[in-house]
């Protein structure tokens, strides 16, 4: 049974592209949580972009939405929880996060700086453990970063590995896990969970002044801002992954038409911040300080959780292909 009981604020953003396809998935399942969030805030900029396409709002998003689940209940939380803010600066892919890490600077009381602040993607159908899962660990880690994805940095500061295993050993995914996992970055793919006093101004004032690619990868300018402030980051164990509904690769097409590579954007993002990170968190290869897994038991239990939440994903909604 649902029940808001929690004070999370989800804060998120999204493209044109992807208003009417991915977001209403996200959105629904932000709405389908075991435990349901203060607010869900879509931050779209820049407003005098957003205002010239007519079907950009609350209502054309929420007849998407009904178009997926048509059920009443989905409609009143809908009405209640969700919102759209314009934005009139644009900040690329941080618009998820750097309006309302500004806006709950300037309320200035202890109560806006320990907001929680769920940050995530536009196309990810979340399961539904989600806030509950980031409810639970964030309680018992309140001054620390917690998510479900994340990944050291090499010592080099380059970004990526290469090869199967050496992959897996590197990125930090929750359903793997046993038990928390320190990271140098943890990503909004899969969500996370911050709190406005974790960063100062600088994570917004030093925004413009950046250079372009290290603009457009914003998880790595949010891990940064943190590393400088000593806010861990914590990748922590979770029932199952979620599902992506990805049509649409906005950031990617960017990075192209600007003759830019992610590869290239990170790897000059992490060393933008090279002062700044862990020097005991240094990604080892060969999975020499690898986390520590599920045992098979939990293993075999996942599994069959994200077999369960696929099936019913694919009952309510058809297959959804990247």
């Amino acid at each position: 049974m649902q029940t808001i009981d929690i004070a999370i604020i989800i804060s998120l953003t999204s493209t044109p592209e992807r208003f009417h396809h991915e977001l209403p998935f996200a959105i629904h399942s932000l709405l389908s949580q075991t435990q349901l969030p203060k607010q869900i805030r879509i931050y779209l900029s820049p407003k005098s972009r957003i205002t010239q396409q007519k079907n950009l709002t609350l209502k054309h998003l929420k007849n998407d939405i009904q178009l997926l689940d048509s059920s009443n209940a989905i409609a009143k939380l809908f009405d209640r929880l969700v919102e759209i803010r314009l934005e009139e600066e644009d900040y690329g892919p941080a618009t998820k996060f750097l309006p309302i890490i500004k806006e709950f600077h300037s309320m200035n009381t202890m109560k806006s700086s320990s907001q929680a602040i769920m940050i995530c993607d536009d196309d990810q159908y979340y399961h539904p453990r989600t806030i509950s899962t980031l409810n639970e660990y964030s309680t018992k880690y309140p001054n620390s970063i917690i998510g479900f994805r994340g990944w050291r940095i090499r010592k080099d500061l380059l970004w990526g590995v290469r090869g199967g295993f050496e992959i897996d050993y590197h990125i930090i995914r929750s359903y793997h896990l046993s038990k928390i996992y320190r990271v140098g970055i943890v990503t909004a793919t899969d969500a996370y969970l911050i709190r406005p006093s974790f960063f100062d101004s600088h994570i917004y004032n030093d925004f413009n002044q950046a250079p372009n690619d290290i603009r457009h990868v914003d998880d790595i300018w949010l891990n940064g801002h943190a590393a400088i402030r000593n806010i861990t980051r914590y990748v922590v164990p979770s029932c199952c992954s979620h599902i992506s509904v990805t049509r649409t690769h906005a950031l990617e097409q960017y990075l192209v038409n600007h003759k830019m590579t992610r590869r290239s954007a990170n790897s000059h993002a992490l060393k933008w911040f090279d002062k700044t990170w862990e020097k005991d968190l240094w990604y080892k290869f060969k999975g020499e300080n690898k986390p520590e897994h599920r045992n098979k038991r939990t293993v075999i239990l996942r599994e069959w959780m994200n077999i369960i939440e696929f099936l019913k994903f694919i009952i309510n909604f058809g297959f959804v292909y990247d």
